[in-house]
């Protein structure tokens, strides 16, 4: 969940900075690169990810195709209670 919450504030900083006509360093805290494909490589790599082909679309577009790795495991309660498969966030509040 941290991770996510990370991408997105690095997201939103880089939008800042874009917004404010500083490309490279908004490219540099979104953590993107440019592309170098061409409208009709883009357009032939949505057929084939919408066909059900991602990889083959990421390939085109000469991006390694990314695996998720499932979070570390930090306790194993809900594994114990038997909701191993289930998402859960955590908070605090206030009484």
């Amino acid at each position: 969940m941290l991770g996510m919450l990370k991408r997105l504030e690095d997201a939103f900083a880089g939008a800042a900075f874009a917004e404010a006509g500083e490309r490279m360093a908004a490219m540099e805290m979104a953590g993107v690169r440019e592309c170098g494909a061409t409208a009709s490589d883009i357009f032939a790599a949505v057929a084939f990810a919408e066909a059900g082909c991602p990889d083959t679309a990421l390939e085109m577009l000469g991006c390694a195709p990314r695996r998720l790795t499932p979070p570390t495991q930090v306790c194993g309660f809900l594994e114990s209670v038997g909701l191993g498969g289930v998402h859960v966030a955590y908070g605090l509040a206030e009484a």
